[in-house]
């Protein structure tokens, strides 16, 4: 059906929504697998289905963390998986030329900041906002984000980085129930972390 429009005829909506349902139909029958699609900008049309299916194909596939532009979309395994936060794994993505280019994970985040922080031409503040639902995960990626600092801080030939780090972590483990006890959900949890100069901030907010 055709409508008329300042004397031109245009499409209307109807068969608009009929191409729209066959590019949906299209991307989901692809050939290319979706839990292959690392960044969710990627996806083609960008729907909540299209969207909710490529997270739910790489959660079945054992990849809980998707890059979506700049942000990093992280899924709770709900089981633990300690191959993807090894002290080796934090190492990898700290002496990678170009982090970015490795899968999405929360130490390519944690190196970017890491390295503006350390920069030497101009060091910057930087600050990461972790947020979501209750039970989401939030907590867990900031002790994620504490021990990957920890660890690459350390002198790489140091057999004490990994002691450091783990105590970084319990620290963290002590303090949340505390904080989380007197934080509205609200306003969130604020953590400073201070190298040399340069201040680099964790915000712990629930959605």
């Amino acid at each position: 059906m055709l409508q008329q429009v300042n004397g031109h005829s245009s499409v209307s909506d109807a068969q608009g929504g009929e191409s729209f349902r066959e590019d949906l139909q299209e991307f989901l029958s692809g050939e290319a697998p979706l839990h292959q699609l690392d960044d969710l900008t990627k996806v083609n049309p960008v729907t909540l289905e299209t969207v909710l299916r490529c997270l739910q194909a790489r959660y079945m596939a054992d990849t809980f963390y998707t890059n979506a532009g700049c942000t990093l979309v992280a899924l709770n395994p709900f089981k633990p998986v300690p191959q993807l936060y090894s002290p080796e794994l934090m190492r990898e993505y700290h002496a990678a030329p170009q982090p970015q280019k490795l899968k999405p994970h929360i130490f390519t985040v944690g190196e970017q900041t890491y390295r503006n922080v350390k920069s030497l031409i101009e060091p910057v503040n930087q600050s990461i906002i972790v947020s979501g639902e209750s039970g989401a995960g939030k907590t867990w990626t900031s002790r994620c984000l504490m021990k990957f600092y920890a660890v690459v801080a350390a002198s790489p030939t140091s057999w004490d980085s990994h002691k450091i780090a783990e105590r970084i972590e319990q620290r963290i483990l002590n303090s949340n129930p505390v904080m989380e006890a007197f934080v509205p959900d609200c306003l969130g949890l604020l953590i400073p972390v201070h190298c040399k100069e340069v201040l680099l901030t964790l915000l712990n907010r629930t959605c």
